[in-house]
């Protein structure tokens, strides 16, 4: 999958998590995970 920029949903959930979403690609969703890539290549799974 491609990864691509988060929607205001997925912006307001990586806020909360305390991560800055203009830093972040979502690379994967599902129904209880976030799998998020940030730009300089670390990876984090954010639980919904």
């Amino acid at each position: 999958m491609q990864k691509t920029n988060p929607t205001r949903r997925q912006k307001i959930l990586l806020a909360a998590h305390g991560l800055k979403p203009e830093n972040w690609y979502v690379e994967s969703e599902a129904p209880d995970y976030l799998y998020v890539v940030s730009k300089n290549g670390q990876h984090r799974l954010i639980k919904k």
